[in-house]
């Protein structure tokens, strides 16, 4: 009995030291559509770099927020290098416009490995020159189980109305899970169309929407209920084409008939494109869409090109959407498309990401400026 109880001892011992060991300590820089403003916080996290052992850093700020003309995570990224930060350290999380976003979206930025940037158990020091990386911070402890603290320096006397719960960050909403999707509404994976009602999938959950309101809500397993599907509590990300999708589902694509949602064929994702890079191999992509012979697909920072060859897709280049798509909007910065939809009445594609929507034609073409997703917001369980 000693023995085994010896044994167990050790293997606990084993895997805490482990989990110890993986821990990270990481930097939060929030975003600025204020030049002069976004200078002085790059300084400031060169400050806490110089004194504070930085396993990873994560630049939060997407394009053109507040009408600015300016991609706020590019330039930080820029001006830590030349500071003379690692630029490998570095992660650009471009999407978010808000305060808000900077915590959304930064807590679930992955690295060139495909794994979230924040885990449970890092340190994680919130870097900014106004109150608000009191509440991102608060928020990323109680909810994330990370040991988050704030690092705040310069001009920081509050405004007359200013709180420290900056926009009720951390007080506002208790439940995690509606603070996020209010913050992403909406922002789907997936969309769709039965007579008149559109459907759109967001995360695990399905909206049923008729002009603008939703009128139900149904989990993604109850909807693509084919037993064949597994690990329906991950993401997922769909790849339009007419009248089925092709979903990557783990390692695996299925491809799946949209008028009754089951599964007509399933292959590997990794032999899903001929001569694909390894990259996308492993981080994967967000979003597709099929357009004749061709396959574009979006990540979070690129979009990848591969033409039709036969039965397979053949690689054939990689870049930013602005360098694929005629007139892609400054404020869409490189990629991060989120979901696709094809209207196959009338041609057009659908573009989807944080909120907005962009109308493309079947040549590539932006024939439509971003536009707001107005679908009245509903709290849902």
């Amino acid at each position: 009995m000693k023995i085994v109880l010896f044994v167990c001892l050790l293997i606990l011992s084993s895997l805490n030291n482990s989990i110890a060991s993986n821990q990270k300590t990481i930097m939060l820089v929030l975003g600025s559509s204020n030049p002069e403003i976004l200078a002085s916080r790059i300084q400031i996290a060169n400050r806490l770099y110089k004194v504070q052992q930085i396993d990873k850093i994560i630049v939060s700020g997407g394009c053109g927020a507040h009408k600015s003309s300016i991609c706020e995570a590019s330039i930080m990224f820029d001006g830590l290098v030349k500071l003379g930060v690692e630029s490998s350290k570095i992660y650009k999380e471009e999407n978010a416009k808000t305060t808000v976003q900077n915590y959304v979206f930064s807590r679930t930025l992955k690295d060139e490995h495909g794994k979230n940037i924040i885990q449970q158990g890092d340190t994680v020091f919130v870097v900014s020159n106004h109150w608000h990386a009191v509440s991102v911070a608060a928020r990323l402890k109680k909810y994330d189980s990370v040991h988050a603290k704030f690092f705040i320096e310069g001009d920081i006397s509050p405004k007359e109305n200013d709180k420290l719960d900056y926009v009720s960050i951390f007080n506002g909403e208790l439940d995690n899970d509606k603070f996020i999707r209010n913050a992403l509404w909406l922002t789907p994976q997936a969309s769709w169309q039965i007579k008149d009602n559109t459907y759109y999938l967001m995360d695990s959950l399905v909206y049923e929407t008729n002009d603008g309101k939703v009128v139900s809500t149904s989990n993604r397993s109850h909807v693509f209920n084919d037993p064949r599907f597994i690990d329906q509590k991950g993401a997922w990300s769909f790849i339009e084409n007419g009248n089925t999708w092709f979903i990557k589902v783990s390692d695996k694509i299925y491809v799946v008939d949209k008028s009754n949602m089951k599964i007509k064929n399933i292959f590997s994702w990794d032999n899903f494109v001929y001569n694909m890079p390894d990259s996308w191999k492993i981080n994967s992509f967000n979003a597709g869409l099929i357009v004749d012979d061709k396959l574009i697909l979006f990540s979070n920072d690129a979009v990848l090109v591969a033409t039709k060859k036969d039965d397979k897709f053949v690689f054939q280049k990689e870049g930013e959407a602005a360098k694929i798509f005629t007139n892609w909007p400054f404020s869409w910065g490189k990629s991060n498309v989120a979901g696709v939809y094809g209207q196959t009445n009338n041609q057009e594609i659908l573009l989807y990401r944080n909120r907005e929507y962009l109308r493309i034609d079947r040549q590539l073409n932006v024939i439509q400026k971003p536009m707001n997703l107005n679908v009245k917001w509903v709290n849902t369980p």
